[in-house]
């Protein structure tokens, strides 16, 4: 009986890209419809779905393609994976989006912010780097609670479709 390898790398780039695809059409549609700053139980529940949804989908589909075995280890690499590059992909959508396509939004999103600082720091920053910052705060940011999310979705979802191989 021969054992097949099936790419790990490969199932992270596919549902890595459509998941990273899905944040950013879901960011442009919220954008068109003037909700990019509005906080809804409702939509927090849509894109935890559309979160859960894909990273399941990939873990399950790599274990139909490994003859329906799946270590734990193989379902938190591939959440994981598909959690990081997704993340990746959207924060790189964001940036196009607020620094070529929309700068008007992003100077209104610095102006709220800013307002709950002082002054004087105010004074000291300059406006690119306020940019800058606040740039990589919201990539860090998303980077550790996407990352994070991803982990404990991979690792509920391979406890339950986990089935090892048989030694003998």
């Amino acid at each position: 009986m021969q054992e097949t390898t099936i790419s790990i790398k490969k199932h992270i780039l596919i549902y890595g890209f459509i998941l990273g695809l899905v944040w950013v059409a879901y960011g442009f549609l919220r954008h068109i419809t003037n909700n990019r700053a509005t906080r809804h139980w409702a939509l927090s529940i849509f894109e935890l779905s559309l979160h859960i949804g894909i990273i399941v989908y990939g873990i399950y589909k790599f274990k139909n393609k490994n003859d329906g075995f799946l270590t734990l280890w193989q379902a938190f690499k591939i959440g994981l994976g598909i959690a990081v590059m997704s993340t990746v992909m959207k924060s790189i959508g964001d940036i196009f989006f607020l620094k070529v396509i929309s700068p008007e939004t992003f100077q209104e999103i610095l102006k709220s912010a800013s307002q709950s600082t002082s002054t004087e720091s105010q004074e000291q920053n300059s406006i690119l780097s306020k940019e800058n910052n606040y740039l990589f705060t919201t990539f860090l940011t998303n980077l550790i609670f996407n990352s994070t999310l991803g982990i404990l979705i991979s690792m509920l979802g391979g406890a339950i479709m986990q089935k090892n191989r048989n030694p003998f």
